[in-house]
């Protein structure tokens, strides 16, 4: 039984148990040419990503590998031994044990260094995932999953158009994104539906190539929220896995909500945390425009960072700053223990999670102008524009267990109005 027959026999069932409320069970089979139409559309514009000559980084003292790391920092040189002004330098020191060398402990330490890596990491092929044209002079958008292992060689299959080989460009950490481009022309650009017209409860279906040549897979839904994740994804619950990342959410026209993508239940960036759960997003594009000229200018977007501490016991209104970062953005605007944050951008900042919020809807690069009652003569100054800088990685992993952070809808209206 192929997917589009176990999700029309689930169809099936519901029908059943709606005809006994009285509702006509023909509607719930009426929707099966109209998925039938969605999906020969969006096949056109659906393409298989393959990637190769990845390096999977070793990380943990157990062997486990997490792809979305930065590179282990490499040992500290020796300092140097300067000579004495009267004759040449001292040799150093020989600490080393006359015994000769004593076999490790820990028997998993002992097994690896009768077997070191010459890297530090060792080669994979990825294999497939999905990706989606984005324009038809051949920019293709991609889960950045696909890109974790910095592939060497990126392939790009069109349908009915053949392989190409890809050029890596840009990405977006927040939203778990990137894009290749391939020479190509005249590729089927699908139709984006920008997230404010997307409703709570309409259909979704989530496309995948990875094993399928001739069609993609396709699982059916609907759309559970949106605004999530800092107003970057929408909610589903059409199926999503590594079978379909990268590849289209659409609706029953076969237009674009957005793009397949696993993001981290803490907000940060794409994560499995929620992986296999029920819980699947769809990073919004028709909204990010500015965003993708940066990324085809090769411009790798991190989410934005201030660069404060919060007091936890300062309830609102406002967020009370416990502490600045000397490198922080908030540091270089002048901000200082004591201050209190009372509107960003002309919000009113509710307490400290909502300006967690606010700040985490931005990039590196964007800038903000706060509004902020000072610890010292309670005067309010509005400061600004400050300039985000990239969360440095610390503050983007997290500790992805213990750290649930906000993803409140974004605020529409400013402060006052």
């Amino acid at each position: 039984m192929n997917t589009f027959h176990a999700m029309l026999a689930a169809s099936v069932l519901a029908a059943t148990a709606a005809a006994q409320r009285g509702v006509d069970a023909d509607e719930f089979l009426r929707l099966e040419p109209i998925v039938q139409q969605a999906l020969a559309k969006a096949a056109t514009f659906t393409v298989t990503i393959e990637t190769f000559g990845g390096t999977r980084r070793v990380s943990g003292t157990d062997g486990d590998f997490d792809g979305d790391v930065p590179p282990p920092p490499k040992e500290p040189p020796k300092p140097k031994v300067e000579p004495k002004p009267d004759g040449p330098p001292e040799p150093e020191p020989d600490h080393s044990d006359p015994d000769g060398p004593k076999e490790p402990a820990d028997p998993k330490e002992a097994e690896r260094k009768k077997k070191p890596l010459v890297a530090e990491g060792f080669k994979q092929a990825l294999g497939r995932t999905t990706g989606v044209v984005l324009t038809s002079d051949g920019w293709i958008v991609v889960s950045r999953f696909a890109m974790n292992l910095d592939p060497t060689t990126v392939l790009v299959t069109v349908p009915g158009r053949g392989t190409f080989r890809a050029e890596r460009a840009g990405e977006d950490t927040s939203r778990g994104i990137a894009l290749v481009k391939i020479a190509a022309m005249g590729l089927p650009v699908p139709e984006f539906v920008h997230p404010d017209q997307v409703q709570v409860g309409q259909w979704a279906m989530a496309l995948g190539r990875t094993f399928a040549a001739d069609e993609p897979t396709l699982h059916l839904g609907i759309v559970s929220a949106k605004q999530r994740l800092f107003g970057r994804a929408l909610q589903v619950d059409a199926y999503t896995s590594p079978a379909n990342y990268g590849g289209p959410v659409v609706d029953v026209q076969g237009r674009v909500l957005g793009i397949a993508v696993p993001l981290s239940p803490s907000g940060r960036n794409a994560g499995v945390e929620w992986y296999d759960s029920g819980i699947g997003f769809a990073a919004t594009i028709a909204d990010i425009e500015p965003l993708l000229a940066r990324m085809r200018q090769g411009q790798v977007l991190q989410r934005g960072w201030l660069g404060v501490k919060l007091d936890a016991k300062f309830l609102g209104p406002g967020a009370r700053l416990g502490q600045t970062n000397e490198t922080g953005a908030a540091a270089k605007a002048g901000l200082l223990a004591g201050d209190v944050i009372t509107a960003v951008d002309g919000i009113a900042v509710r307490n400290g999670p909502h300006l967690q919020m606010l700040v985490n809807g931005k990039l590196g690069g964007d800038a903000v102008t706060l509004t902020v009652r000072r610890a010292k003569g309670d005067v309010v100054e509005t400061i600004g524009p400050v300039a985000l800088l990239d969360a440095p990685w610390s503050e983007q992993k997290g500790a992805k267990d213990a750290e649930q952070g906000p993803s409140f809808p974004l605020p529409q209206k400013p402060e006052g109005r």
